[in-house]
């Protein structure tokens, strides 16, 4: 009996006592690990100074392209700078260029480190698999976040200077909430990815995939879908095409944040709306010359970011379960 209680006695003593200093110190020891692979990754694994300076190269080219050509004689008090290059920057810069950076720079984190063997030296210290995920993944949507404001911000800075558009700062604000949307769904979709396949290549393919699916190809053959059946309806309708295109489910979000933080959408930013299935044409009955821009309201956008949100989250879930599990040697 008495050894028991030695043991016991033992025990309670090697078990250290919870105090809110102990916790403190706990909390701030995570968080220095949380840094340091924060660092890491911010410092070594995504920026490289001409790495940097050409990915925002690439996302302003066209936005500014498009703008200088305007003639500024025509544009007035009431020129808008959304309705100028609004589609055009969000469609090249924010769903075609930032998308493909983040999958590009997001693929290897940890499915090349786990294959070099790198991984290896950092779980062998004492630091957990979870501080490794989080600080890699706040690294990869920090360095993005850069790359979108110091874009959007030049972008900003030419039109100021080629005409003083009045809508530059909501232009700005609803550009770059949508870019924060964007940079969530493509990190977070390639961060798990990158924790379920042990090649880089691989992790790869399925946003790349995912990426030209929603760009291009119902870019090309929405037009198609958006044609009556015999029955009245479009086939885009018919078949619930809107509910797994996400190309619908992202501008229907900028339109909401559009409407939201400045006003109505000016009929030039319309029109190109037709190819996103946001918005449909109709034809008076009496005056079939006369087209009739018509919303379709197919999905609220709290359902688009839901499914958005959604998808990520389970596939990072997934990741993290799978890389938690996985023998590092």
């Amino acid at each position: 009996m008495e050894a028991k209680s030695e043991t016991v006695s033992i025990k309670a003593e090697a078990k250290p006592k919870f105090t809110i200093s102990n916790l403190f110190n706990s909390l701030k020891e995570h968080l220095n690990l949380l840094l340091t692979v924060f660092k890491k990754t911010l410092l070594i694994d995504l920026f490289s100074r001409w790495k940097f300076i050409f990915g925002i190269i690439f996302m302003i080219i066209l936005p500014i392209v498009w703008l200088l050509p305007q003639d500024a004689s025509i544009l007035n008090d009431q020129s808008s700078l959304n309705e100028v290059i609004g589609m055009v920057h969000i469609f090249f810069t924010y769903m075609t260029v930032l998308p493909f950076l983040l999958i590009y720079s997001s693929a290897s984190l940890i499915s090349e480190e786990i294959k070099m063997g790198t991984m290896l030296l950092l779980v062998s210290k004492p630091i957990s698999r979870g501080e490794i995920m989080w600080g890699k993944y706040t690294a990869l949507l920090f360095y993005n976040l850069i790359l979108s404001v110091v874009s959007l911000g030049i972008v900003c800075l030419i039109a100021f200077l080629k005409y003083p558009f009045n809508d530059i700062i909501p232009f700005f604000w609803t550009q770059f909430v949508f870019s924060l949307i964007v940079i969530a769904f493509f990190g977070t979709l390639t961060m798990g990815l990158s924790m379920v396949f042990k090649n880089a290549k691989t992790t790869v393919v399925i946003p790349l995939m995912l990426l030209l699916i929603m760009i291009f190809l119902f870019f090309i053959i929405r037009p198609f879908l958006m044609m009556p059946t015999p029955n009245g309806d479009t086939y885009y309708e018919a078949f619930h095409v809107y509910n797994y295109d996400l190309g619908y489910h992202f501008i229907n979000l900028y339109v909401w944040l559009y409407e939201t933080l400045i006003s109505q959408l000016p009929e030039g930013m319309i029109w190109w709306l037709l190819s996103w299935g946001i918005y449909t044409i109709e034809y008076d009955e009496f005056s079939p010359e006369f087209e009739i821009l018509t919303k379709t309201h197919y999905q609220p956008p709290y359902i688009s970011l839901l499914i958005i949100l959604s998808f990520t989250v389970i596939i990072i879930i997934i990741g993290f379960i799978i890389y938690k599990r996985r023998d590092i040697n």
